[in-house]
C-alpha cells in the first residue's frame, strides 16, 4: 500500500473509532456500539476505540411471528372462486389458525417446524370444506416486518400452489 493509502486507511480507522461514541477505560476492552465491535487500544498516550469489523449482539428484542397477519393470496391454477382471495392467519405460541374470508372457509394449523424467522404448518379446513382445498402445507418466512406466505396442496389429483405477502394487523 502506498503512503497515501496508509494515511487514508489510518484516517478511516480513527474516523470509525470516533463514531463509536463510547469511552475506553482499559486497554484490551471490547465495546459494542451500533452492532459493531470496537477494541480499546493505546494510540499515543490515549486509549481509543478501534473499529474491528466484527458484528456484536445488540439488545434489541427480535420481532415475533406471533400475531394476526392479513393479505391477499394468489393461487395457481385458479380455483372455482378465482385466483385471488383474502387471508387472515393467526399465529400463537403453541397454536395457529387460518381464515379465508372471501372464500368462506378456514380452519386450524398444526405446526410442523419453527425457528426465529420461519415456520411450517399443515392445514386442516374445519368450516367451508366444500369451498377450499383441505390438507395443504403452509410455509411462512418473516422478512422486513412482513410474512412471505406460501401454500401447496392437491385436489382431485392435481397440484395447486398459492403465494402472498401478509402484514401484521
Amino acid at each position: 500500500m502506498g503512503r497515501l493509502g496508509a494515511v487514508i486507511a489510518t484516517m478511516m480507522i480513527f474516523a470509525a473509532a470516533g463514531e463509536a461514541g463510547a469511552q475506553c477505560t482499559k486497554e484490551g476492552d471490547e465495546l459494542c456500539q451500533k452492532g459493531q465491535t470496537y477494541r480499546c487500544e493505546k494510540t499515543g498516550s490515549e486509549l481509543t476505540p478501534i473499529f474491528q469489523n466484527v458484528p456484536c449482539g445488540v439488545n434489541v428484542p427480535a420481532q415475533s411471528m406471533t400475531g394476526t397477519w392479513v393479505g391477499n393470496g394468489h393461487q395457481s391454477p385458479a380455483g372455482d372462486a378465482g385466483a385471488d382471495w383474502s387471508i387472515a392467519m393467526t399465529i400463537g405460541d403453541g397454536s395457529a389458525s387460518i381464515d379465508y374470508p372471501s372464500l368462506g372457509c378456514g380452519g386450524s394449523l398444526s405446526q410442523t417446524s419453527r425457528d426465529e424467522t420461519s415456520a411450517e404448518f399443515h392445514e386442516s379446513i374445519t368450516y367451508g370444506q366444500d369451498k377450499c382445498i383441505d390438507g395443504g402445507d403452509i410455509t411462512v418466512r418473516f422478512f422486513k416486518g412482513n410474512l412471505s406466505w406460501t401454500w401447496v396442496g392437491r385436489a382431485d389429483g392435481r397440484p395447486y400452489n398459492a403465494i402472498a405477502v401478509l402484514t401484521r394487523r
